[in-house]
């Protein structure tokens, strides 16, 4: 199992915080697990970056049992 905290506008498509039970092999399995999840998010999801133990990963990044996932899309700034 693994943990996702979500943010921003991904709040509108997913909860908060949410567990999945199956592990994806990495961040882009996981990517596309969402977008499966969540087709509406589509565009928004293929723009978030991914954080594990709050350091941004990279797309081949392998998942481990117990990862705490940040899903963090693209910000503005004012």
């Amino acid at each position: 199992m693994i943990t996702l905290e979500f943010f921003a506008g991904l709040k509108d498509y997913f909860p908060s915080v949410m567990e999945v039970q199956e592990t994806p092999e990495d961040i882009n399995r996981l990517r596309r697990y969402l977008i499966d999840q969540q087709s509406f998010a589509t565009t928004l999801l293929e723009q978030c970056r991914f954080a594990v133990d709050d350091t941004f990963v990279q797309e081949d990044y392998q998942l481990r049992q117990g990862d705490l996932i940040l899903v963090i899309p693209p910000s503005s700034g004012g």
